[in-house]
């Protein structure tokens, strides 16, 4: 209101908003991150919300197996990608699977920017003095969100 009791007119822009507009999501497949998706989904649908679920496969990881004397290459992000339609299924949220390679850390908080996202949800390790959840808590410019 106009402090003489008017509305003010309409001008698009919003200082605050409620709620989350994109949410990232960070996802191996492990307990925590199952844990971290389900409460970003639940998050997402209350806020009508879209969620970018990122994989990030550390460079240190084996990218060539042998299996019966053939090389065979693992394809971790594919086999995750399936397990989240399963796990996504009926579920009335917008949502995207990216797949990328480097430190975890950086790599999902600059999806996090490049997409304007409000917030990374991610599942709690076991190890909590080297874990993902703990760097992106001291480092992030956006809310993170640790789920057990």
């Amino acid at each position: 209101m106009h402090p003489q009791g008017e509305p003010l007119a309409d001008s698009g822009f919003e200082i605050g908003k409620d709620g989350a507009g994109l949410i990232v999501v960070g996802y191996d497949g492990t307990g925590p991150s199952r844990n971290a998706l389900a409460y970003a989904a639940g998050l997402a649908r209350r806020d009508h919300a879209g969620l970018l679920i990122a994989f990030v496969e550390s460079l240190t990881s084996a990218t060539l197996w042998f299996y019966a004397g053939a090389p065979f290459v693992p394809d971790p992000a594919g086999d995750l990608a399936e397990d989240l339609r399963d796990e996504l299924r009926g579920i009335a949220v917008p949502w995207q699977f990216v797949a990328m390679r480097g430190d975890a850390i950086r790599a999902l908080e600059s999806l996090a920017d490049a997409s304007m996202a409000d917030a990374i949800v991610v599942g709690r390790s076991r190890s909590m003095w080297h874990s993902v959840a703990v760097g992106l808590a001291r480092r992030s410019r956006r809310t993170v969100l640790i789920v057990p």
